[in-house]
């Protein structure tokens, strides 16, 4: 965000406030718990205009990514692009309040040391890029407090190594990749690991083999056109071409039969590689759906051994259960099973509310952050799954969800309503009409991405252009705010019903794009008035996978697009 900002408007001040000690958000260096690897592989986890070589990095090509050399590569990028100048690190923003001007009144805390003053900033224009791995979520359990071994959440890896190390037994919460990760790194340290799945989740994510058949991979096949035409994507048909082919699969009786025979096929190299008919609790790590409701939460077999072979040693057993209480070393499962912990890792995900205080407060029920529905956008819901089920019919039933043999009852919650997700235009902009007309704020990387910086750089250019006041139909005699509300709630509401939790979505907290990525950067580009066609052929176009670097340049058509505005004008 802030190299695409300052290229396209270099004589802007500008200021990046970081609340970690170092660079790199999820790739901070005290962020780097040991083994942590990429899921992509180098060439496909870069920025466009600054590749990842590899005699710099020490990686060769076709390498997942270690997290130190990620870091090095961010590190590398600020200072390349002139912004570490910019930045100031160990700063946190406890609040932001929107003036009568349309300013930001941002108060600042200094987190550096002992000594934490607070300063205030005046901003005209603020981006949030905090993410939705920041704030850590734990859930809170009956007698933790009588616990009396080690108790962290799956963040603080990278400071706890040496607990787990020095564990015999460890116990981890959840069966996302950091889980799968934080189990490894116990197993191989000698410690028996209870992995605990919690059966009213989305289940064990699905963990691919780097190479499929035809020497395809998942990043490959989500970042490829062809395949992402079996992706029933809503905003695919105004803006990523093809339309006779999405029509033909997607509105017939037969297309839809290939469709549903596509996602079939996609299932197999993961269930046939990961052998889970071989071994009682490898049965318990197959995917609870198919991966057509597969969200990000997935990973690639990136580790130096087999991570499966490890539970068939019994150095990891599962168990489907939820945590019901503590006591002493003992924790005690919902399906009456009694497991022992000198360490516990709650792999139980994150906040998605950005950990600022946004004022006064009728600015904030427009902000388009997560929270309560309100009546009026009960009635637009309404309205958009109807056009949802009638495009896509197939989003009317939910994800079967095959929970394994022997697992515990799911355990009901008394509120059962589900909050609304992030409401943002195009997942970065409130909808609401005082803040599309004053363009003083956006909020980038709200969502979750395989192509995850590929997506980063269409939304830097895009939120650029919007600042600036590029978006043809974001003008501020050309903004229809309803339509624009509209199509926030049409498309925040297709990502809830397109990636429930049932299938390890995260559609009804935030935009989770898997295949629909590659679909979600035409949409910007077009919007902004960029080519989002940038391969040569339409043989290329369908079948060569789209990397960071067919993106390179972007910023540069952009300014030669306002010029030539400016001209015009």
């Amino acid at each position: 965000m802030a190299k695409a900002y300052h290229e396209v408007c270099p004589s802007h001040n500008m200021l990046i406030i970081d609340s970690q000690q170092s660079i790199g958000g999820t790739w901070a260096k005290e962020r780097l718990y040991p083994g942590l690897k990429t899921n992509n592989i180098i060439g496909s986890y870069e920025f466009g205009d600054f590749p990842v070589i590899p005699e710099k990095f020490g990686v060769k090509f076709g390498q997942h990514i270690p997290g130190a050399v990620v870091h090095e590569y961010l590190c590398q990028t600020a200072e390349e692009f002139g912004l570490s100048s910019r930045t100031r690190l160990q700063t946190r923003i406890e609040s932001a309040e929107l003036r009568s001007s349309g300013d930001w009144l941002l108060c600042v805390r200094s987190i550096d040391g002992e000594d934490h003053q607070t300063s205030q900033l005046i901003a005209k224009r603020l981006v949030i890029a905090t993410g939705l791995t920041s704030e850590p979520h734990i859930p809170e359990y009956k007698g933790v407090e009588t616990f009396r071994g080690n108790f962290f959440h799956s963040r603080q890896l990278k400071d706890r190594a040496e607990d787990i190390r020095l564990s015999n037994e460890v116990v981890v919460v959840g069966a996302n990749k950091s889980a799968w990760d934080t189990c490894y790194s116990a197993a191989t340290a000698g410690a028996h690991v209870s992995m605990v799945i919690r059966p009213g989740g989305g289940g064990p994510s699905w963990v691919w083999p780097v190479v499929l058949p035809f020497k395809l991979s998942l990043q490959k096949m989500a970042t490829t056109r062809f395949f992402t035409l079996f992706d029933p994507c809503i905003w695919a048909e105004d803006s990523s071409g093809f339309g006779w082919a999405r029509t033909l699969l997607h509105r017939t009786r037969l297309g839809r039969q290939l469709v549903k025979l596509f996602w079939r096929l996609f299932d197999l190299p993961a269930l046939s590689a990961n052998g889970y008919t071989s071994h009682p609790d490898l049965a318990k790590l197959k995917p609870w759906t198919s991966t057509y409701w597969m969200g990000n939460s997935l990973g690639v077999h990136n580790y130096e051994t087999n991570w499966f072979d490890l539970v068939k040693q019994g150095k990891i057993t599962v168990h489907v259960a939820d945590v019901t209480s503590f006591s002493g070393n003992k924790i005690f499962l919902s399906n009456g099973e009694v497991v022992l912990a000198d360490t516990f890792v709650s792999c139980t995900g994150w906040k998605i509310v950005p950990p600022i205080k946004f004022l006064p407060e009728d600015a904030v029920a427009d902000l388009g952050l997560p929270g309560k529905e309100t009546l009026e956008d009960d009635v637009l819901i309404s309205k958009t799954k109807r056009e949802i089920f009638e495009r896509v019919p197939e989003l009317r039933q939910r994800p079967h969800k095959k929970l394994p043999p022997g697992s515990a009852p799911i355990i009901p919650t008394r509120d059962t309503r589900i909050s609304k997700p992030y409401r943002l235009y195009r997942f970065m902009v409130p909808p609401a009409k005082r803040f599309l007309e004053r363009r003083n704020i956006a909020f980038i990387g709200a969502h979750l991405a395989l192509n995850a910086t590929t997506v980063a750089q269409a939304q830097a250019l895009w939120i650029t252009a919007f600042f600036q006041n590029e978006i043809s139909h974001l003008k501020p005699r050309e903004i229809d705010v309803q339509g624009v509300q509209y199509q926030t709630i049409l498309q925040s509401e297709y990502c809830r019903l397109r990636h429930p939790p049932d299938g390890g979505g995260a559609g009804e907290r935030c935009p989770d794009l898997i295949f629909d990525g590659l679909l979600y950067t035409d949409l910007l580009l077009r919007d902004v008035g960029i080519k989002n066609f940038r391969k040569q052929g339409v043989w290329k176009e369908l079948f060569q996978r789209y990397l960071p670097k067919d993106y390179a340049g972007m910023t540069e058509e952009l300014i030669e697009l306002i010029r030539h505005n400016d001209l015009g004008a």
